[in-house]
């Protein structure tokens, strides 16, 4: 899934008059209270303020000797977008140690877990997501917090924990029909990974449902996941292509072609509806995920090319019906040979005119030089 990566940053410090009415409580002004000092004037608001921490020495951590939330968080964020997340994750933590009553705590709980994902520490990461879930529940970074939970989880692939994750996401108020769709396809994702395709099939299907229908009453720019439920739903039928082995289990020459016939059958079946799928997720448009369906397709003619390739001949055949059997073979798999190497050269057209360059296509670009070299090889035969 796209990332929700969101470093937050808070307003500035109050500054100005402020400073010289209230000594060094200099801070962000983060709530207004209400309360009665006696006079006949009633209730005057009184402005809660962040601790301003003073130190002899610069901090050798902040690189700073006066502070207090905001510069901590901004100093945390800047380490951050210079990409030096060990040094970002011991600022964030040292605010939230610091200053553990400032309402910054829960976007610096989170901005050090975006901050442990980029050094793959995945499990401090989830704690720290966690935190914000479990100690801030009414915390704006609530709802990506639970996103997160559900990306790092998947890293370490626990994919029960995501099912589940993505469970409670979908028992959230307020979710935007992207978020709705997210968590939906999210699930769907990870009972493919339990290798429960059933179930799998039955969210992706669902969440296909649910976008068709949200779709005609508002704009949802929902490629990614659409194509992503699409590419599953061929995998998933792929899967099931992979599983059909062309293998006879009798002697008796008929009944054997008649036996592998129709596993071939079968397996051709789950071929064409894993490639309606496939090219339906080419059609979303999202250019990833078309580029993984285009090298997806070539590889199932591939595969078929392969396991047809060692099929034995039908046993107690004739020599005369061998040699035609092989050359009927023979001509069956060039076509096959053909096919793939169509697919893959529309797939790496179609990445080259919108400038796609990613691992799929790498390996598009590799098994078309294969087919390439059994198509000549087979020439040459």
């Amino acid at each position: 899934m796209p990332p929700r990566l969101r470093i937050s940053n808070h307003p500035p410090p109050v500054a100005g008059l402020l400073v010289l009415g209230l000594g060094f409580g200099l801070g962000c002004a983060t709530s207004s209270a209400q309360t009665r000092d006696g006079t006949e004037d009633g209730e005057r608001p009184v402005v809660k303020m962040d601790p301003m921490h003073i130190q002899r020495d610069v901090d050798p951590l902040l690189g700073l000797d006066v502070y207090d939330p905001s510069d901590v968080l901004a100093r945390a964020n800047q380490y951050f977008d210079a990409g030096d997340y060990d040094r970002a994750v011991k600022v964030f933590g040292f605010l939230v140690e610091t200053f553990p009553g400032t309402e910054l705590v829960p976007t610096a709980l989170y901005n050090a877990g975006l901050a442990y994902e980029r050094l793959a520490e995945y499990e401090s990461a989830l704690a720290s997501f966690r935190r914000v879930i479990s100690e801030h529940a009414d915390s704006a970074h609530l709802k990506d917090a639970y996103f997160r939970c559900s990306l790092n989880l998947a890293k370490l692939e626990r994919w029960s924990d995501v099912a589940d994750n993505y469970w409670t996401i979908r028992q959230l108020s307020g979710l935007t029909t992207i978020d709705e769709l997210e968590a939906r396809v999210g699930l769907a994702i990870a009972m493919f990974m339990q290798n429960d395709y059933l179930t799998a099939e039955r969210e992706f299907m669902a969440s296909l449902r649910f976008y068709d229908e949200r779709q005609k009453v508002e704009y949802i720019p929902a490629d990614y996941w659409v194509a992503q439920s699409r590419f599953y739903l061929g995998e998933i039928a792929a899967r099931e292509f992979e599983s059909v082995k062309l293998e006879g289990t009798t002697n008796n020459p008929e009944a054997w072609m008649t036996e592998v016939s129709g596993r071939l059958e079968a397996k051709c079946q789950h071929l064409i509806r894993a490639q309606n799928h496939l090219i339906r997720a080419i059609r979303a448009g999202h250019t990833g995920w078309a580029s993984a369906a285009g090298f997806r397709i070539g590889s199932l003619y591939e595969v078929l090319y392969e396991e047809m390739m060692v099929v034995p001949t039908p046993p107690d055949l004739p020599e005369g019906a061998k040699e035609l059997y092989i050359a009927e073979l023979r001509e069956k798999l060039s076509v096959l040979v053909s096919k793939a190497m169509m697919v893959y050269e529309r797939s790496l057209e179609m990445a080259e005119r919108v400038g796609e360059k990613n691992e799929w296509v790498e390996r598009t670009e590799r098994a078309l030089e294969r087919m390439k070299t059994l198509a000549l090889a087979n020439l040459k035969g």
